[in-house]
Formats: C-alpha cells, sequence, structure tokens
C-alpha cells in the first residue's frame, strides 16, 4: 500500500512547515501595469506576530504607515490559513495513523504461486 513512516514523517514536515508560518516575515505585494511596462512592488510589514500585537512603529516608514490595514489584514490571513493547515494535517495525521493499526498482515504468496505454477506446468 504505502509506507508508513515515510508518510507520519512527510505530514509532521508539513506540519513544521506550517508553524514556521506563524514566525514569518508579512509582504503585501502590488503589480502595476501601464501601457509601456509591468511593475510588481512589495512592502515588507514585518513579522506576523509583531503585526498582530502592534508592536511596530509604522511612522518610520511611510509606505508601511499607508498600508496599515493592509499590513494587518494580511497577517490575519497568514494566521487563519497556518491554524487551517494545521487542524487539517493534525486530523490526516490522526486519520493515517489508525489506518496503520487497522491494517491486516497479509502473508507473502509468492512462494505458493511458484509451486502451483510448477505443477500445473507438469
Amino acid at each position: 500500500m504505502f509506507k508508513s513512516k515515510y508518510t507520519i514523517v512527510a505530514i509532521l514536515i508539513f506540519m513544521i512547515f506550517s508553524i514556521s508560518n506563524i514566525f514569518s516575515i508579512v509582504y503585501i505585494e502590488y503589480n502595476a501595469v501601464s501601457l509601456v511596462e509591468y511593475r510588481k512592488y512589495s512592502v515588507e510589514c514585518g513579522p506576523l506576530l509583531e503585526i498582530l500585537s502592534n508592536n511596530i512603529d509604522f511612522s518610520t516608514n511611510p509606505l508601511l504607515s499607508m498600508n496599515r490595514t493592509s499590513c494587518r489584514n494580511m497577517a490575519i490571513v497568514t494566521l487563519i490559513n497556518t491554524f487551517i493547515s494545521i487542524i487539517f494535517l493534525t486530523f490526516l495525521l490522526v486519520l493515517v495513523v489508525r489506518l496503520i493499526k487497522n491494517k491486516t498482515e497479509t502473508e507473502d504468496l509468492t512462494d505458493l504461486i511458484n509451486i502451483l505454477k510448477k505443477r500445473n506446468s507438469k
């Protein structure tokens, strides 16, 4: 079917990546299009936990103060996305562990098939 320990390890690695999103830096990206060129603007808001706890001085950067609500909303969306992915991965991990515990051990039938093939060929 599938290798059980590799599946569990993969799910745990995905959970670690999801948890690391909580400590990531939040960016807001804007795309500007004109007839001549295409530009991509990016504003670094700061770490997610600092944005949610209002520990960022928005007066130091004029771009940051202008995008204060966008930064907060992006931080909230990132946090919600992280929690949903952690809940989903936890559910998937429990499901896989239950599936592995209830898996019945099947015998290797290759020897029996080889014996039957030899008998039928005679």
